[in-house]
């Protein structure tokens, strides 16, 4: 117990490790915060965000473990302290434009132009190294873009705002971090006597140094026009085959060793195409589709284990008719629920324009709880 422990704590003394749980838990309750002053109700649960960032962060660390120790991946420390330095440097200044991948690629081409103003710091078989980095940037890319696709969907927010003509508009995001940590040899024996136990393979002539590094993944999202679910498979599509190209450079690499600084570079322009091409998405799309209706009331957010959510309602409905009458605001689509108070029939309009009816039982004690999170009145 004491050899794992002692085994654990460069992983646990990373700044970058307890800077992303602050994060985390600050992003968490900054989302409940504004759901609250807006809606006056936290539309997702409070620590989702957090519970997220553990298990899904964890489960993310362990796969790619797997990954790096089947391909015997090595890393050297100096690049591992700038990559720190560049990841913190990501969350307190960029955050809303989080990209792992440049992250990655960015410290790696900091590292080598360090050593080339300080020499003393390059290491033997070098270009390797870098070579096998850019195919574990690759694993973290796919990583990041599987649980993006996975979690994305269950931190989504709405943010009301006021148009120019004076109406009540929206927009949705999703923001998410994770902490992932991950295995690596490490060629010679590091000299860190004050972390005790270190354990030490050697393999033929030379000798690894087992670490367990804590890398930094994540995403933020933002849909204008449109609703989340098809931002999210954009960008996760668009990093997902981003992912697999990076893989496949890291391979050339590792056989042809002498071209990674030109690679890294392409890499690392491609990453910020790919940002940008799906940023200019956004940009083409700056009139806002989600406002307040005149007639009807429009469904910004549905709350998980509530009637809305067993009659099929969605995100992007519009509601017309509720028991019969006609609604147009948070007021009158209340009167029409309590007129029957056990059982709602709705009629609803979808993005589309297509009519659809939506029915089911309600709680009787309450008949206001819906589960549907509409434009504020005010």
């Amino acid at each position: 117990m004491t050899m794992i422990i002692d085994m654990l704590q460069p992983f646990f003394t990373a700044p970058l490790l307890w800077l992303a749980v602050i994060y985390a838990v600050w992003l968490a309750q900054k989302r409940v915060r504004r759901e609250r002053k807006t809606f006056r109700i936290a539309i997702n649960p409070r620590w989702v965000e957090v519970g997220h960032f553990v298990g899904h962060g964890l489960l993310a660390g362990f796969i790619l473990s797997c990954c790096t120790l089947v391909l015997g991946s090595m890393v050297n420390m100096e690049w591992w302290l700038i990559y720190e330095i560049i990841a913190i440097l990501s969350l307190l200044v960029a955050a809303k434009w989080q990209n792992t991948s440049a992250t990655f690629l960015i410290s790696a081409l900091v590292y080598l132009g360090a050593t080339q103003i300080w020499p003393q710091y390059q290491v033997a078989h070098q270009n390797s190294l870098l070579a096998e980095l850019l195919v574990t940037i690759g694993l973290v890319t796919i990583s990041n873009s599987a649980l993006q696709r996975w979690d994305a969907k269950a931190t989504v927010t709405p943010n009301v705002v006021t148009s120019k003509r004076g109406r009540a508009t929206a927009f949705f995001t999703s923001r998410q971090i994770y902490i992932a940590p991950v295995f690596f040899l490490v060629p010679g024996a590091i000299d860190l006597p004050k972390l005790g136990f270190w354990p030490i393979l050697n393999i033929g002539h030379q000798s690894y140094s087992l670490v367990i590094l804590p890398l930094l993944l994540g995403y933020s999202l933002k849909a204008v026009k449109g609703l989340m679910k098809a931002v999210i498979v954009k960008h996760a599509n668009s990093y997902l085959i981003f992912g697999f190209l990076l893989v496949g450079a890291g391979l050339i690499t590792v056989v042809l060793p002498n071209i990674i600084i030109e690679v890294l570079i392409v890499a690392l322009g491609l990453s910020f195409a790919v940002q940008w091409r799906l940023n200019r998405r956004s940009i083409r799309e700056e009139q806002i589709h989600f406002t307040k209706p005149y007639n009807g009331v429009f469904i910004l957010g549905i709350l998980r284990a509530t009637p809305a959510a067993k009659m099929g309602l969605m995100v992007g409905d519009t509601i017309i008719e509720c028991n019969g009458q006609a609604v147009s605001t948070n007021d009158n689509f209340y009167q029409a629920i309590q007129s029957q108070p056990t059982y709602c029939h709705l009629k609803v309009q979808d993005l589309n324009g297509e009519f659809r009816m939506a029915e089911g039982a309600i709680f009787a004690d309450a008949p206001h709880e819906l589960g549907v999170v509409l434009f504020p009145e005010n």
